[in-house]
C-alpha cells in the first residue's frame, strides 16, 4: 500500500517541479520540449499507471476527456413541480370516500387542514379530526404561502347522503337546491364535493341568511327551503341577526329561490 501511495505521489511531485523551469527550458531550442503534463503521463505510465500522453497538447493540456453534464429528471432546488405544494405521501391517509389525502398545518397554528382534489378544508376542530382516525404524527408542515395556493373547499355531502350542501367561508351550511343549476352558476364541478362525517356536518350551523353579493345589494333575505322573505331592516335588528349571520350568493341563485312573503317586523 505505502509503494503504491508513493507511486501516485512521484509524478505529481515531478509536475510541480517542472512547471516553474518549463518555460526557460522550452525557450531554447536544444531543449525538446516536454509539458509538466507529458512528465506527470510518463511517471505514471513507468509504475503502471495508463495515460495516453499523446492526447496531451499545450493547446488540450487535459487531453481530449470533456466532462459531461449530469442531468436529473427532477428540480434538486426545488420540492415543487407545478404551482402548488408538493407533500409526500407515501403513508398518505385516507378520506371516508377512499381518496389520499395530505394532512397539513402551518407552524404556529393550529388549525389543521387536509389537501383533497387540489382543495382545502379546514377541520373546525380537534375533536373532529380525532374522530376521522387521523392522528397528529400524520400532519407535515406547509408554508402559509403553500397553502393559500389552494382554494376553498365549499361543496359537501354526509357519508350516504347524496344531499350536496354549501359550506360558507363563515363556516354555516345551506342544502344546494339544484346541483346543476347551482354547478351552473359558480363554475363547480361534482368532482370538488368532499364527502364529510356526520359528527362534523353537525358542528356546523345552518345557514338562513343570505343577500347578494354581485351586484351588491345589502337586503337580507331568510332562506326556507326553496324559497326565500326578504326581511326589513326592524326585522334584522329584532332577530339580531349578526354580520357574520349572512352570506352572500350571485344573483343567479338569489333568484332561483320561490319568493315568499317578507317579514316586516
Amino acid at each position: 500500500m505505502k509503494i503504491l501511495k508513493l507511486a501516485l505521489v512521484i509524478p505529481t511531485v515531478l509536475a510541480l517541479i517542472a512547471m516553474p523551469i518549463y518555460p526557460t527550458f522550452a525557450s531554447q531550442g536544444s531543449f525538446s520540449v516536454q509539458t509538466p503534463q507529458t512528465i506527470v503521463c510518463r511517471g505514471l505510465n513507468l509504475v503502471g499507471l495508463s495515460c495516453d500522453s499523446q492526447k496531451v497538447s499545450p493547446s488540450n493540456p487535459i487531453g481530449s476527456y470533456q466532462p459531461q453534464p449530469v442531468r436529473f429528471n427532477f428540480d434538486i432546488f426545488s420540492n415543487t413541480s407545478t404551482g402548488t405544494a408538493v407533500i409526500s405521501n407515501s403513508a398518505a391517509p385516507k378520506n371516508l370516500s377512499g381518496q389520499k389525502i395530505n394532512l397539513v398545518s402551518v407552524p404556529n397554528s393550529n388549525e389543521i387542514y387536509e389537501l383533497v382534489n387540489g382543495q382545502k378544508h379546514v377541520f373546525p376542530s380537534l375533536a373532529v379530526f380525532y374522530d376521522y382516525g387521523y392522528t397528529l404524527d400524520m400532519v407535515q408542515p406547509i408554508t402559509q404561502t403553500q397553502l393559500d395556493k389552494y382554494p376553498r373547499a365549499d361543496l359537501i355531502k354526509i357519508q350516504g347522503n347524496s344531499a350536496v350542501y354549501y359550506l360558507t367561508e363563515g363556516g354555516m351550511v345551506r342544502p344546494v337546491i339544484n346541483t346543476k343549476k347551482i354547478f351552473d352558476f359558480y363554475g363547480d364541478r361534482p368532482e370538488d364535493i368532499i364527502t364529510i362525517s356526520r359528527k362534523e356536518f353537525n358542528f356546523y350551523p345552518a345557514n338562513q341568511y343570505i343577500y347578494q353579493e354581485s351586484p351588491l345589494n345589502r337586503d337580507v333575505f331568510q332562506i326556507n327551503g326553496n324559497g326565500k322573505r326578504y326581511l326589513t331592516p326592524m326585522a334584522v335588528a329584532r332577530l339580531g341577526i349578526r354580520a357574520n349571520q349572512v352570506a352572500p350568493v350571485s344573483k343567479s341563485e338569489l333568484d332561483f329561490y320561490k319568493t315568499l312573503a317578507p317579514l316586516v317586523d
